[in-house]
């Protein structure tokens, strides 16, 4: 039913990420209106997207379905849903660790090999879709950099290193763990999951007693931070992380506290 749909995708060169969450809506919408496509009209994608609110799916998520829908029936069979409303993103403040908290995460973390993708997610702000294919051939030591090939959206950017992440990675590479190919690499000769990580993450939070919810991502939220709270222009973070548009890199004014540094509460004033 759906071949069109993954052939254009394919020819369009889409990550197996977005392949599969377009199938994935497609399936779910004709699963509810219980219609062929060719039957499908304006009114059920409409429906649809007000059900999915009605789970409390949010604003992203629906308007993921949306795009994955908008794609098959205006995009490859030319029907007209376009004048469909999008729905406006949630304002919130993504939440982020302290250095205090990324410190005792590592500290408490003895596996060399698992102390490094901590290290490297917060040293870097990489995804950890790129962590787990890094190879070590992508590191250029001398000037302090990785080169991330085919992040998201196919595209390659290098992003920074620091000196004690270096340091780490050339004791990792004498170790036991170290196999060649890629840097995390498993038994199957490929690289480990990115579930893999993220239950080494969540051991870790527990061990170092974080009670908020420790992911790669927060990693990367706090890297964007850190750098906004040291002064670094919204250009230079932008391109680190690989956004596309600079209203995403922005988002982490909102976070940073660096605006925050030499305001005095009215409070203090009434004594």
């Amino acid at each position: 039913m759906f071949e069109p749909l993954i052939e254009e995708c394919k020819l369009r060169n889409y990550s197996p990420k977005t392949i599969k969450n377009y199938l994935y809506y497609n399936q779910k919408f004709i699963n509810f209106c219980r219609k062929k496509p060719q039957e499908v009209c304006r009114s059920d994608v409409r429906q649809y997207l007000l059900y999915l609110e009605s789970k409390r799916a949010s604003s992203s998520q629906i308007n993921l379905a949306h795009n994955a829908l908008n794609f098959y029936y205006v995009k490859i069979m030319k029907r007209k849903f376009t004048d469909l409303p999008y729905q406006k993103r949630e304002d919130t403040v993504k939440e982020i660790l302290s250095q205090e908290e990324i410190k005792r995460l590592i500290d408490v973390t003895e596996n060399v090999k698992h102390k490094l993708m901590i290290s490297l997610l917060y040293a870097t702000g990489i995804r950890v879709s790129e962590l787990v294919k890094i190879k070590l051939e992508h590191f250029d030591f001398g000037r302090r950099r990785l080169l991330v090939k085919q992040g998201k959206g196919n595209k390659d950017r290098y992003t920074i290193l620091s000196d004690k992440v270096m340091g780490m990675i050339e004791e990792y590479v004498k170790s036991k763990y170290y196999q060649n190919g890629y840097l995390f690499g498993s038994y199957s000769n490929s690289h480990i999951s990115v579930r893999t990580v993220q239950e080494v993450l969540k051991q870790a939070a527990t061990k170092a007693r974080i009670s908020k919810t420790v992911t790669p991502h927060i990693l990367r939220h706090s890297f964007a931070t850190h750098l906004l709270d040291h002064k670094v222009e919204f250009p230079v973070i932008q391109k680190l992380l690989g956004h596309k548009n600079i209203k995403t890199t922005q988002q982490y004014a909102r976070v940073s506290n660096v605006h925050l540094h030499n305001v005095v509460s009215p409070h203090d004033n009434l004594y």
